[in-house]
């Protein structure tokens, strides 16, 4: 031959496909083997609670979205008003403008990769002038914060709470979780912040928020947290009888499935993971085969909010109310398009 040729195989995406078939035919597997009994079981089946549970959802998202609004103008994202309105003034990202970046950025997270979402929110924004460095760092401080929020919430009530012998098991490193809420640190953040920021060659960025903004945060998110997990249980309740008694196991069981799926970065937004986890946790109150069909639908029950969300956002989005000024070329480049 007349040279070497070099065959680069995607492991990490062939090893994410793998993961996530083997994850859906447990799923699958364990619904046809139990078919019988999932036939005999007593469904509750109450429309209204899952419709009630979608707005209770969304509800969280506008929540979430507005607080990720607020990281982002404290790192200095705001948006430019274009010379005739404001002389480039600066303002904070509109209210509506960071739902629409919010939403559609966020029915595309289930494209292979883990960072689409990222990318769709970073470009989203800077349609209205935020710069491209800022948004990105408010996404990461977003997702470590609520990551952390969500941690906290689950392990706390799992250590507290938690029935089953695994739980008994990891009872001591339950409790040792908010150890970690010490990461929240400001200097802490500014160094993991700059140090993503340098990967993706942006310039370095000073977190000047105070530790007791940071557990503000903090606390916003655990809120929103107990709003997606009222949620689950109220969709739980349109399926299967649930006790008051059972909400908050219920609700914990979302929170640690979801952050379990979302820390895995094996599959697209935790595809596959997140449903295993909630086999897992609700196989203690409810049949298993039943926990596995409540896990499927939850799925799709998320999924046809988001699209919900995202088709409203796209319906309402128009041209941008502010001129982009981070184009994200070079200097030279970008002075020759200004002229």
């Amino acid at each position: 031959m007349g040279g070497d040729v070099s065959v680069h195989l995607p492991w990490k995406r062939l090893g994410q496909v793998i993961l996530l078939l083997v994850a859906l035919g447990f799923l699958a597997a364990l619904v046809r083997g139990q078919w019988s009994a999932l036939r005999a079981y007593r469904w509750q089946l109450a429309p209204a609670w899952a419709l009630l549970g979608l707005a209770i959802l969304g509800l969280s998202w506008l929540l979430e979205a507005d607080t990720w609004r607020s990281i982002l103008s404290d790192l200095g994202g705001q948006a430019k008003k274009n010379p005739p309105e404001g002389t480039g003034r600066r303002q904070a990202l509109p209210y509506g403008r960071a739902l629409q970046a919010w939403f559609l950025s966020n029915i595309i997270r289930y494209i292979p990769g883990n960072v689409w979402q990222f990318l769709g929110m970073v470009e989203l924004a800077a349609e209205d002038g935020v710069p491209r460095a800022a948004t990105l760092a408010s996404v990461v401080l977003h997702q470590v914060i609520s990551t952390s929020a969500g941690l906290l919430l689950a392990a706390a009530y799992f250590a507290l709470a938690g029935r089953g012998g695994w739980v008994v098991r990891l009872r001591p490193f339950l409790f040792a979780v908010p150890l970690g809420l010490l990461l929240l640190q400001p200097r802490v953040l500014q160094g993991v912040l700059n140090w993503i920021l340098a990967r993706f060659h942006r310039p370095a960025l000073e977190v000047t928020m105070t530790w007791g903004r940071i557990w503000l945060l903090l606390l916003r998110y655990i809120v929103v947290w107990l709003i997606q997990g009222l949620a689950f249980a109220t969709l739980v309740r349109a399926l299967a009888p649930l006790p008051l008694a059972g909400v908050p196991y219920v609700a914990a069981a979302w929170v640690a499935a979801y952050v379990i799926g979302f820390l895995s970065l094996l599959t697209p937004s935790g595809l596959g993971v997140r449903e295993g986890v909630i086999v897992l946790l609700l196989a203690a109150i409810l049949p298993q085969p039943v926990a596995a069909v409540i896990a499927i639908l939850a799925r799709l029950w998320t999924i046809a909010g988001e699209a919900i969300a995202a088709g409203l956002a796209l319906a309402t989005r128009r041209r941008p109310a502010f001129v982009p000024v981070d184009t994200g070329m070079p200097p030279a480049r970008r002075q020759v398009a200004d002229e």
